[in-house]
C-alpha cells in the first residue's frame, strides 16, 4: 500500500475523526485487522479461516475449484454427534467459531471502536500497520449477514455480527479501508481503555478470555505469593 500520501491520518484523533466521518454517511459493519495482508496469497482480501486453509495450498486453484459452502456442509455433518441435543446449523457454526474452529464465517462488529481494538491489539502486530475495514451492509446480501445464535458474554461485548461470504472472502474497497500506523496502536489502545472501557479484559470477558491471558495472571499471582 502506498504510504506516500502525507495527508493520511496518523494520530488517534485524526483516525477517529476519519472513521466517524465515513460512518455518518452510511450503514456499516466494521472489522479490525492487525495487518493489511497484501502479500501472496491474501492480496488484501478479508477471508474466513476455513477459506484460508485452501488459500495457503498453492497447487490448488481456490477461485476455480473451491465450493466453500459444500466444504462447510460436509464438516457440519460430522459435528452432529458432538452436540448433546439437536441444534440449528447457525448454532453449530457459532459454537465452532467461538472455540476457534474453522468455519466460513467472518467476524465483524457493529462498533468501530471495537474494530479499532482488534486492529491495534496483539504484541506481534505492534511493528506492522493495521487496518479497519468499513463494510457497507448494502453491498452484502442480507441472507449472508448472520447474528450469533444465543450470544455468549464475549459476543455481546464485541457486538459481533457474522458475514458468511459465498466465495469465502470479501475484497474490500480501498476507500473503505482505514490505515492504522504501527506507532499509533499503543496510544489508540490507551485511548480505548481510558475513554471507552475497551480492553483485553472487557473484550475477552469469559473463561476462554481468561485462559488466553492466563500467563499475565500467573505472573501477578507468583509475584504476590513470593513477595
Amino acid at each position: 500500500m502506498d504510504k506516500a500520501n502525507q495527508n493520511e491520518p496518523n494520530t488517534v484523533d485524526e483516525i477517529l475523526r476519519q472513521i466517524e466521518e465515513k460512518a455518518d454517511t452510511g450503514e456499516y459493519l466494521y472489522r479490525g485487522e492487525p495487518e493489511h495482508y497484501q502479500e501472496h496469497p491474501y492480496y488484501g482480501k478479508i477471508s474466513s479461516n476455513l477459506y484460508r486453509v485452501f488459500l495457503e495450498h498453492e497447487a490448488f486453484d481456490v477461485e476455480a475449484d473451491l465450493d466453500i459452502e459444500a466444504v462447510q456442509a460436509s464438516m457440519l455433518e460430522e459435528t452432529e454427534e458432538y452436540f448433546r441435543k439437536p441444534v440449528s446449523e447457525m448454532e453449530r457454526l457459532s459454537e465452532i467459531q467461538h472455540y476457534g474452529g474453522k468455519t466460513n464465517l467472518i467476524d465483524f462488529t457493529t462498533d468501530y471502536l471495537i474494530a479499532l481494538f482488534f486492529a491495534c491489539s496483539g504484541s506481534r502486530s505492534k511493528v506492522k500497520e493495521g487496518r479497519v475495514i468499513l463494510q457497507e451492509k448494502s453491498q452484502i446480501a442480507s441472507e449472508d449477514i448472520e447474528r450469533p445464535y444465543e450470544p455468549v458474554h464475549r459476543v455481546v461485548a464485541q457486538k459481533s455480527v457474522f458475514v458468511r461470504p459465498p466465495r469465502g472472502f470479501i475484497a474490500p474497497d480501498e476507500v473503505d479501508v482505514i490505515n492504522i500506523p504501527a506507532a499509533v496502536k499503543q496510544p489508540m489502545l490507551t485511548h480505548l481503555h481510558r475513554y471507552h472501557d475497551i480492553s483485553v479484559k472487557t473484550i475477552y470477558n469469559d473463561l476462554h478470555g481468561f485462559i488466553r491471558n492466563q500467563n499475565v495472571h500467573l505472573e501477578a499471582y507468583v509475584e504476590f505469593y513470593m513477595s
